[in-house]
């Protein structure tokens, strides 16, 4: 009986798996995370109407060349900012990205 109590509170502690499914493949994601950087950067040198129109045509853009909305981008980018092992290897492939239009 003890015995069986141990293999049970051991399977309790253990990290349950959990299987996400992205929209976009790991490419994709890099180069989405990308763009959604370069186009912050872009979107904090403006103020007022300049920025919130610009910002309006660049969601419209994400969403024309990933084929997402706005909420499914966000998404997916919360998804893999909540999956540290994914997120890793996608922000050294983001880096690697980054640092070919230097």
């Amino acid at each position: 009986m003890l015995t069986l109590g141990l293999l049970l509170s051991m399977a309790a502690c253990q990290k349950k798996e959990v299987s996400v499914t992205y929209m976009l493949s790991d490419e994709q994601l890099a180069r989405l995370i990308l763009d959604v950087q370069l186009g912050e950067v872009a979107l904090h040198e403006l103020t007022g109407t300049k920025q919130d129109s610009l910002k309006n045509l660049y969601w419209l853009r994400l969403a024309a060349v990933y084929k997402l909305s706005e909420p499914e981008i966000k998404e997916e980018i919360r998804k893999v900012e909540n999956d540290p092992e994914k997120f890793k290897l996608i922000m050294d492939r983001v880096q690697t990205l980054s640092d070919s239009i230097r």
